[in-house]
């Protein structure tokens, strides 16, 4: 079986997501017949770059906190 996990590398969400995933495959029984395939994607493509802030930063400003 393929399992093909697409996320953002700088989202929490995404990453809690992975590891849960991650968690609950060592606990399969077929686990050796499972390939998963990382893939990537960016929630925002328009995210300014290189900005001084941190990712806690960027991420209050983001949504207003």
């Amino acid at each position: 079986m393929k399992i093909e996990i697409w996320s953002d590398y700088v989202c929490p969400f995404c990453y809690i997501g992975k590891r849960q995933f991650e968690i609950g495959l060592e606990k399969f029984k077929h686990k050796e017949e499972v390939e998963v395939a990382l893939r990537s994607f960016q929630l925002d493509p328009n995210a300014k770059k290189n900005t001084g802030m941190d990712i806690h930063q960027a991420l209050s400003s983001m949504h207003g906190i």
